[in-house]
């Protein structure tokens, strides 16, 4: 049963109960560390322990021995004992710690505890009896980066350390003076203090906590980019993660030795299960079902309405304003992603959601005005085609060959980019690594308008929030259509190629799992020529075309080698210029703001003589203003440098990670800013940017706009 309780307005740093859960220690964010006891129903302030310096970290109460070790950011740490109702201290050597001590926990049998510190150092701590005071053996191995998490074998002899450097460490801490002889262990001899046993890296983001399972076979640790990873002492080289859609985990603890317990941000912790053998993280449920207030205000009763999807069936819908779903009961997907049962999926305006269902189910919506399509639903061709390409993985994989490369072609608004992403949403469910490829310049779905992207897909999209864009590989191209500059297009396109094809031949995995490429919907003429560049450029096995008889026939004739499959589009797809805009708008606003508009970015301003501007292609030059007789050839690649101007207001400047300009065409993109404001007499640029500074100094303008309204 949960409950709440308060202690006033200052935020909770750390706490800890005594054995009983009667007291708890508290740290209010100050130097101070308070004793409350339950009173009536109601907490009473009955001991302050002043003796640090500064605000207080960490706390352990140590349930047997009714001591306290508290962490400072004065760098110090304290054991407090009880003595005739007077908390006493007793320092605690660390002097090789000069930064704040973050985090303390005592071991399973508190006749030690371990420190961790933003100066990297890890010690385990015990007490000199003949000396009487409490010594502290460093760890020489340490880690690279602050240590924030720290947890206890229950064999009393190991440690597990979490830090800033996105990594786990296991650690010996046996100590000869109060351990005597070491215990056997699972994940190794046990000899040293300090010997580093395994050293695991987290995918990114740094560890918030650590936990090992009752019986030590198994340890947990989440980070702060939402994943939860877990390893198992019968086969520490495989580790597990589950990337989750919810906001950053801060602690994690195991029931037993398979089931785990997460929150933080959440607002409600969660159930997972770890299946060791099987290597996967499973959702059970989350325990707290409420709805959750924000701030000061309180969410109230939503009507919903309870829609029956049968087998087969599809539910539509374009969303206006915010919506909410939820999977009551049965199983569906959203482009190919499966939703969990119980999750309240949150979508906002200009979205579009289609949910399918092979086998039926029942979602609540907070809206009625979307409706469940029964015409013919080419669904199960999709499905039947993914199931080929597997099948084509599967031989790959036994015979150690290249796995299918796909190419999704087809004329404008005819879901291209939604059948690329179901094909990678299914594959990525069965444990594969495609690359999506997306070459619409227009509608990217893994970068923003004016560029073309790729990227390695390990986990099915977010239903809400899309691809988790994890190291993507960007080029410039600066336009919105592919016939502003058709050349630039294709050179692009071919630079695109030869990584994907480096990447594909280097890393067995990706492989196997094969390329999916999706194109522009520009294919008449010019364009055309274009689409069989791209077609040479990724050396295409399948060209998969939607609902185009005419491309289709033109391709079978001219690329004979390549096999040509005709599909039928979705009767969810709709014509949506009108929307275009909106969605190259939203597209640009999510990479500064976040997809929930929870990124804050930055605004800075920087002189003209620390960047170099540059411009890729120049304009054609019309023949009736060339000499007689002369022929020009189209510079569409020629790299101009431009001067800061004010005509640079609101345009997208790309980061190269060029240092040389010549090279700008042939090197991938560091990230982009939007220029808000330029002052000829004070030669700066005002820059919106997600990052504090520009990392490289070579910015590419590109005929993309933003207008930041916030």
């Amino acid at each position: 049963m949960t409950e709440i309780h308060s202690f006033g307005n200052l935020p909770v740093i750390a706490h800890s109960w005594n054995k009983d859960r009667t007291q708890i220690a508290l740290s209010l964010g100050k130097s101070d560390l308070r004793i409350y006891q339950k009173v009536a129903g109601k907490w009473k302030l009955i001991h302050t322990l002043c003796e640090h310096l500064s605000r207080v970290l960490a706390i352990d109460w140590a349930p047997k021995t009714n001591q306290i070790v508290s962490a400072s950011a004065d760098y110090n740490a304290y054991v407090w004992t009880l003595e005739n109702d007077v908390w006493k201290p007793q320092m605690v050597e660390l002097q090789r710690t000069n930064r704040a001590v973050c985090c303390a926990k005592w071991s399973p049998e508190e006749n030690k505890f371990v420190i961790g510190a933003s100066d990297k150092n890890v010690a385990v701590c015990y007490y000199e009896k003949e000396q009487r005071f409490w010594a502290a053996e460093m760890i020489k191995k340490r880690p690279k980066s602050t240590v924030t998490t720290v947890a206890w074998h229950p064999n009393n002899q190991l440690i597990a350390v979490g830090s800033c450097d996105y990594r786990c460490r296991l650690y010996s801490a046996f100590v000869r003076v109060v351990d005597g002889q070491p215990q056997t262990s699972n994940w190794g001899t046990i000899k040293n203090t300090g010997d580093l046993l395994y050293e695991f890296q987290s995918e990114s983001g740094w560890l918030h906590d650590v936990a090992f399972s009752p019986l030590g076979d198994n340890l947990a640790w989440v980070s702060h980019n939402s994943i939860i990873f877990a390893v198992s002492a019968a086969d520490p080289s495989q580790i597990t993660m589950e990337v989750t859609n919810y906001l950053p985990f801060r602690c994690i603890l195991f029931m037993n030795e398979s089931t785990l317990i997460v929150g933080g941000h959440e607002f409600s912790p969660l159930l997972y299960n770890y299946n060791q053998k099987q290597g996967k993280i499973e959702f059970i449920e989350k325990l707290d079902r409420q709805e959750t207030a924000t701030g000061r205000q309180s969410v109230g009763i939503m009507t919903t309405k309870e829609i029956v999807i049968e087998a087969g069936q599809e539910l539509r819908g374009d969303v206006d304003e915010t919506l909410t779903l939820e999977l009551r009961s049965g199983k569906a997907e959203i482009f190919g992603t499966e939703l969990a049962i119980g999750h309240k999926y949150q979508f906002t305006s200009g979205m579009k959601f289609s949910i399918f269902t092979y086998w039926g189910c029942t979602i609540i919506s907070s809206h009625d005005d979307y409706y469940v399509a029964r015409d013919e639903n080419p669904m199960h061709i999709y499905l039947n085609v993914h199931g080929m390409l597997e099948q084509l993985r599967q031989k790959a994989d036994a015979e150690k060959t290249r796995g299918p490369r796909i190419m999704v072609a087809g004329l404008p608004d005819v879901g291209k980019s939604t059948l690329c992403r179901m094909l990678v949403n299914w594959a990525a469910r069965l444990g594969r690594t495609p690359i999506l490829v997306d070459l619409d310049v227009g509608q990217n779905q893994i970068s923003i308008p004016g560029t073309i992207a790729a990227m390695v897909v390990r986990r099915p999209a977010s239903v809400d929030e899309g691809f988790r864009i994890d190291m993507p590989l960007v080029f410039h191209y600066g336009y919105k259509t592919p016939g502003e500059n058709i050349g630039l297009y294709n050179e692009i396109v071919s630079s695109m190629a030869m990584y994907v094809n480096i990447r594909s031949e280097n890393v067995e995995k990706s492989l196997i799992s094969g390329v999916v490429v999706n194109t522009c919907g520009y294919i008449r003429q010019e364009g055309y020529e274009s689409f069989k560049h791209v077609a040479k450029a990724f050396d295409v096995d399948i060209i998969i075309v939607l609902d185009s008889e005419w491309l289709a026939t033109k391709l079978i004739s001219d690329l004979p080698s390549v096999k040509v499959i005709t599909l039928p589009k979705s009767g969810g797809v709709v014509p949506k210029d009108a929307a275009k805009d909106k969605f190259r708008e939203n597209k640009i606003r999510e990479y500064f703001y976040g997809p929930r508009n929870n990124i804050c970015p930055h605004v800075f301003t920087i002189d003209f003589s620390d960047v170099k501007l540059y411009k890729i292609g120049a304009p054609q030059i019309p023949d009736s203003c060339l000499p007689a007789g002369m022929i020009l050839k189209n510079p569409y690649n020629k790299i101009m440098p431009i001067a800061p101007s004010p005509t640079l207001v609101h345009h997208v400047l790309a980061v190269s990670s060029s240092n040389d300009p010549e090279q700008l065409l042939a090197k991938n993109l560091l990230g982009f800013v939007v220029v808000q404001h330029v002052d000829p007499d004070k030669r700066s640029l005002t820059l919106l940017s997600p990052q504090p500074n520009v990392k490289n100094r070579l910015l590419i303008m590109s005929d993309v706009q933003f207008v930041d309204l916030k």
